[in-house]
């Protein structure tokens, strides 16, 4: 059972603010941080297979598009290399937070 769903593209395409949106929170969605190496190592044999054979994961349509945004999320775009942690998408959120929360903390206000 082949499927023509165009996965090196947005699920919710780019014609409106709220489909760039939903685009951009699922693939920095922090909560990708906390997958193993097997899923995402997995993510990524649903991807490379979709993208050479064509047919749909055990997960159906929904599956495929999860293992996109997991896949996306820690893969480096060009290389397909895993990326560590720090340089992941789904890290810049909290990431971002805690640094401006240390340099927020050590401050000095001449006031």
């Amino acid at each position: 059972m082949g499927s023509d769903v165009d996965i090196t593209k947005s699920r919710w395409g780019d014609a409106t603010f709220l489909s760039r949106f939903r685009h951009f929170s699922r693939l920095t969605d922090p909560f990708n941080c906390l997958k193993t190496s097997s899923q995402l190592d997995e993510a990524r044999d649903v991807v490379v297979s979709y993208k050479s054979v064509g047919v749909l994961p055990e997960g159906g349509l929904e599956g495929l598009w999860r293992a996109k945004y997991l896949y996306e999320s820690a893969h480096h775009p060009e290389t397909g290399e895993r990326q560590n942690l720090i340089g992941r998408m789904s890290f810049q959120v909290p990431g971002g937070m805690v640094i401006t929360g240390i340099l927020l903390a050590f401050y000095k206000s001449p006031v």
